[in-house]
């Protein structure tokens, strides 16, 4: 076959311009600074996503000190991304202050409101809806912009409904919504509408957590006929031809993993070109099935926030 890696470009561009790895790490669950190291300086990994609630900014800040004490490589060759929380909302300058701190830089690249929903907690632990609207926490999100401390501002967990929200009172446009995309939930509607206004999609769970049998998927996609064909056509694995597939649709993925051999196999997802036909197949496979459902989520209050 043969070979189109150098024809490939590496990066997507936001609508302010700004560039961005089409490949990054989704650091969920990656809680010690020897994996953030690993993935940085030994397998290559220029684009780091976390956020708050994923409660490991701090080693990542350790982490990426060593990397820069050991390596060539500078805070400025990398894109790191974080996320507010929702009981956050109440002092946007404190959550990215405290995020810049454990992760010991000077700016952010992305910074996301996590969810749509803002709470707070009662006397009694119980969370309860706080009366934070989100055209009040972008405001402040500008201002960080406009003072340099963020680069780029987005969204994650966004329907419709909310994007339009928000484009009717945004001075800046969000430049991407980072929500669950793979062939089992396809979101064609809500991408067709990111893609016409500008607002990248970013595919978190793209591999579908490993093809596990997580709340009775419909089949596990890593043994399903067309995955298993199109790997031996393209002479890839099973999640690189799921992570080329988002690429090909336009998406940035952040696949996770705590194996380096997996780390690196993943980043290569972005050296070949699925046939558009073959993209064709696996979107087809859609069924709507979400692995993050926000029903058992107590901070969305049991309801389904993409209804």
């Amino acid at each position: 076959m043969e070979d189109t890696k150098v024809q490939i470009e590496t990066h997507f561009t936001f609508n302010n311009g700004v560039k961005v790895p089409k490949v990054g790490l989704g650091s969920y669950g990656m809680n010690t600074a020897d994996e953030i190291y690993t993935a940085v300086a030994e397998c290559g990994y220029r684009h780091i996503d976390t956020a708050s609630y994923y409660f490991n900014e701090e080693v990542i800040g350790e982490a990426l000190q060593k990397v820069y004490k050991e390596t060539d490589i500078k805070r400025q060759d990398l894109f790191i991304t974080s996320k507010i929380w929702g009981h956050q909302k109440k002092d946007v300058r404190g959550a990215v202050t405290e995020s810049l701190e454990k992760l010991q830089t000077d700016y952010l690249d992305l910074y996301l409101i996590h969810w749509p929903v803002a709470y707070e907690e009662a006397e009694d632990g119980t969370k309860v809806l706080a009366k934070i609207p989100n055209h009040v926490v972008w405001a402040e999100l500008e201002k960080l912009v406009d003072e340099g401390v963020i680069k780029s501002i987005g969204v994650s967990n966004f329907n419709v409904q909310s994007l339009l929200d928000m484009l009717a009172y945004c001075r800046i446009k969000p430049v991407c919504n980072e929500v669950e995309l793979h062939p089992y939930l396809v979101q064609d509607e809500l991408v067709k509408f990111m893609k016409d206004n500008e607002i990248v999609p970013i595919a978190f769970c793209p591999l579908i957590r490993g093809g596990q049998q997580e709340r009775r998927a419909p089949k596990d996609v890593f043994k399903l006929d067309i995955i298993q064909e199109l790997a031996t056509k393209y002479e890839k694995t099973a999640g690189q031809i799921l992570l080329n597939w988002g690429l090909q649709r336009g998406h940035i993925v952040i696949p996770k993993s705590s194996k380096k051999s997996r780390l690196v196999e993943n980043l290569d997802c972005n050296s070949f070109i699925l046939d558009q036909e073959d993209v064709d197949k696996l979107t087809a496979l859609n069924c709507d099935w979400r692995i993050c459902t926000t029903k058992n989520y107590d901070f969305c209050f049991n309801y389904d926030v993409f209804a």
